[in-house]
């Protein structure tokens, strides 16, 4: 194990060990406090004003144009909820990341935050969170996309409000798919011509067909693998979870990236997205597998098109990789009723997509967002409905990321074979859920 695995480790245990510390001195609780002090006095409001924190990095909370947008949606909260009122706190996006992890170590969270995807299970599982589906309506959550929701269901209960998501598209240059001899306004459905068309223009015109950035840690290629029925985990009843890639569509998934090998970029092996991004940007690529883009110039430019992630096959259903924010409320807040009402506000459509750079995470939001109007982005919004991430919500999200990652380096490098890579991966899940 090398020495950012060893660190890495490190760094998770200790926040695990945190946040459990937290759970069982006392500080967390999974119970709803008493909600007492949210009932009006006699006069029709509290009898003193209530202040609940709100959390989030600075880029948004304290930054525009989303600053105003965001005392505009305290404005609305305060309007509604006299005898309430809310304070903004944020740091910059590096150290939001280390101080809402501390704040729940130390036993002293906001009352409202904003949470990142990968960090949820911890936070969820220490009982830090409070289960939002005790302070909504029935039916609440179905406006949200299902697979930015599954990031913020523990256990069968929702302890997120989905904020933000994200996909992967396909993109291809029809400049190249020309030169190749390829139709350049039919792009790859499966993952059978994407294989052929990749190869065909690397074979015909010498320039890389497929873009791939195996250089960045986590899953390959997970939207590809997204755009199949799999999943690497099974998740019990009972929590008992077990690997689940001794299957036809991992296998599937790298018997294809094998044989989209010979279309690779010399450098795959230490190439990220944003290498691969700007290495298409600039005419590089037949095709990748990318977000938006807007770091590069891409956008400027007229010679690509964009499609749907290819699917494993005709009768497969669509699928990409997606992420994104979430909106808690702390376990141990005295006032969870009014707490819940602002992550509420922050999440509906009339504000989601004006508080963020992000797409907001649902079909509402999107429809009122700058994006919606901007035909740049419109196979991104058909996409998202499909993205979902390839395992269930558990502790084990980034080892188990990590794995996939090793392994498919070892069959694309290594030359392990695919029996070998499908073993081993099992083993190793096993070893990491034991």
């Amino acid at each position: 194990m090398n020495l950012k695995k060893i660190l890495a480790l490190v760094l998770a245990l200790v926040f695990i060990a945190a946040i459990a510390a937290c759970a069982e001195n006392g500080t967390t609780t999974t119970t709803a406090p008493d909600t007492s002090a949210d009932t009006p006095g006699e006069a029709g409001t509290p009898a003193q004003t209530i202040t609940l924190t709100y959390y989030g990095f600075s880029e948004w909370v304290n930054s525009d144009p989303f600053r105003a947008v965001y005392e505009e949606a305290v404005a609305r909260f305060e309007s509604e909820n006299p005898g309430f009122t809310i304070e903004l706190q944020s740091d910059p996006w590096g150290d939001w990341e280390i101080m809402y992890r501390a704040m729940f170590a130390a036993g002293n969270p906001a009352d409202i935050f904003i949470v990142n995807n990968p960090d949820f299970p911890v936070f969820a599982n220490s009982g830090a969170l409070l289960n939002l589906g005790d302070f909504v309506e029935p039916g609440y959550f179905d406006q949200f996309f299902p697979g930015t929701l599954d990031n913020f269901t523990w256990q069968g209960n929702t302890m997120g409000i989905p904020f933000t998501t994200d996909c992967r598209i396909l993109w291809w240059n029809r400049d190249i798919f020309a030169q190749a001899g390829l139709d350049p306004d039919r792009p790859p459905e499966t993952w059978a011509e994407l294989v052929e068309f990749a190869n065909t223009i690397t074979e015909n015109t010498g320039r890389h067909g497929f873009g791939m950035d195996l250089g960045l840690p986590e899953f390959p290629a997970q939207a590809l693998f997204n755009a199949s029925t799999g999943n690497v985990i099974n998740v019990a009843a009972d929590g008992t979870i077990t690997p689940n890639v001794d299957t036809p569509e991992f296998r599937a998934y790298l018997q294809l990236l094998l044989d989209l090998q010979p279309s690779f970029q010399p450098d795959f092996a230490v190439t990220n997205h944003h290498d691969v991004a700007r290495l298409f940007a600039a005419g590089q690529f037949g095709m990748i597998i990318g977000n938006t883009l807007v770091e590069t110039d891409v956008y400027d430019h007229d010679f690509w098109g964009q499609a749907f992630v290819p699917r494993m096959n005709a009768a497969a259903p669509h699928g990409s990789f997606g992420g994104g924010f979430g909106i808690s409320v702390s376990a141990t807040t005295e006032h969870p009723e009014a707490a819940v009402r602002f992550a509420q506000i922050l999440t509906s459509p009339e504000f989601n997509s004006r508080l963020i750079s992000d797409f907001p995470a649902s079909e509402a939001g999107i429809a009122v967002s700058d994006f919606a109007a901007d035909p740049n982005f419109d196979v991104y919004l058909a996409q998202l409905p499909y993205a979902r991430q390839a395992q269930a919500t558990t502790l084990y999200y980034t080892e188990i990321e990590a794995a996939i990652h090793e392994i498919v380096a070892a069959v694309l490098i290594g030359g392990m074979s695919i029996d070998t890579a499908v073993n081993e991966l099992s083993n190793r899940i096993t070893s990491i859920v034991s």
